[in-house]
């Protein structure tokens, strides 16, 4: 049977996994915040960033689906000097599992935070943490595609909740549309810059897609054309996480100049309502809850499939090691959200081999679709991807400097 019979239209791939990875409770206060501090200036901020996510995002799924391999699998068997190699793992494990599990946290508790704002509950957030966790354990045992599907329906869930608050909302579109077009940097807003940057383009999200990309296409027999399934894929998913994005944005500059402050993604609800009216918080809080649950699952699907192609781990998504990676960094997400403890530590450790890992692994993607010569990318594109993997290098400097101020301060 041919790949087209096997395979119908409608089989597009794995990007909506990626959107789900993205778009957490940490995007949609960072967008949120954007917004309130900065009106819709830094719009173009979010249109240059989903750029970068499908271009690198379309080099590691070369990779995953014409080169057969995960990025813990190519970074295993390119570098395999002792000095390098030790170097190159330890940073990937920092990245991966102290920063997937620093990151649960967060997702864990947006997601119930989404709850309390939609409900006005008294509960405990902490039971809320832990049903969330358990909801997410359950998801996370489904095999692939049934996961796929799940990842599709929750994502566009999500996408017709923030939009559906941005049409309440009173956006001023003439400059929405400026803020999208014309690039700028206003003063103060250098640091959330980067921050939105960073938040779309997120390092672990190279060893999720690439991985899932190989096991999602492994029956195809023609690679090609699965790639550009996935690539058919990207362009309608990846999108829609920017358009998102810019949704919770556009909704947050509406606040611009009414001295509203954030205090956590809860709050945007709540701020919004005297314009929006009380569905806004019915949007939001659904919304919220969709972004922290999808987070919730990636997270630790990404640092258990990264350190287990690292490792040279057995390749079953069903085995004791892929399973107890994922359900270390869900128990300390939970631990962590439970505990009411603060996860800056973590989060700084995290931060830092990130700043050093995503220039690192750009660079080392775009290598590996360089040699890899079943689809022959044109000179411009892949000038693009070093383009790109250059300002990533430049985000990377400016998260050391952070990090090294959070150390002296």
């Amino acid at each position: 049977m041919s790949d087209a019979a096997r395979n119908p239209w409608w089989r597009l791939g794995t990007s909506s996994v990626v959107v789900a990875a993205f778009v957490g409770p940490g995007t949609v206060l960072t967008c949120a915040a954007a917004g309130v501090s900065f009106g819709y200036a830094l719009g173009w901020v979010l249109l240059f960033s989903t750029l970068s996510v499908f271009v690198l995002q379309s080099f590691t799924a070369n990779t995953g689906i014409l080169a057969r391999r995960g990025l813990g699998e190519a970074v295993r068997e390119t570098i395999t000097a002792p000095g390098p190699r030790a170097v190159s793992f330890t940073l990937i494990v920092v990245g991966l599992w102290v920063g997937c599990a620093a990151f649960e946290m967060g997702n864990l508790i947006g997601a119930a935070a989404g709850i309390t704002t939609l409900l006005e509950t008294s509960i405990d957030d902490r039971w809320i943490v832990a049903l969330i966790a358990g909801l997410a354990a359950i998801i996370l045992l489904l095999d692939l595609r049934a996961l796929i599907r799940v990842f599709a329906v929750l994502v566009g869930g999500m996408s017709v909740l923030f939009l559906g608050g941005l049409v309440l909302a009173p956006v001023d579109w003439g400059a929405a549309l400026t803020g999208l077009a014309v690039p700028r940097v206003p003063d103060g807003s250098l640091l959330t810059v980067v921050a939105l940057i960073g938040t779309t383009v997120v390092t672990y999200n190279l060893f999720l897609h690439a991985s899932v990309a190989k096991a999602y296409w492994a029956d195809a027999d023609d690679a090609e054309w699965a790639w550009r399934r996935e690539m058919t894929g990207m362009a309608l998913f990846l999108p829609i996480g920017g358009l998102v994005s810019f949704a919770i944005l556009a909704t947050g500059a509406t606040l611009f100049g009414t001295g509203a402050e954030l205090d956590g993604v809860a709050s945007v609800a709540r701020l919004l309502e005297p314009a929006a009216g009380s569905a806004a918080q019915l949007f939001f809080g659904l919304g919220l809850f969709a972004a922290g649950l999808t987070s919730a699952m990636t997270a630790p699907l990404a640092a258990a499939a990264g350190i287990r192609e690292l490792f040279g781990w057995d390749d079953d998504p069903t085995g004791w090691a892929f399973r107890g990676v994922w359900a270390s960094v869900l128990v300390t997400g939970v631990a962590f959200g439970m505990a009411g403890w603060s996860p800056l530590p973590a989060i700084v450790a995290a931060q830092a081999a990130n700043g050093v890992l995503l220039p690192l692994i750009a660079a080392f993607v775009l290598y590996l679709s360089v040699r890899q010569d079943v689809v022959a990318l044109p000179g411009w594109y892949r000038l693009l991807g070093v383009l790109i993997t250059l300002i990533c290098a430049g985000l990377g400097a400016r998260t050391l400097w952070w990090v090294g101020q959070q150390l002296a301060g």
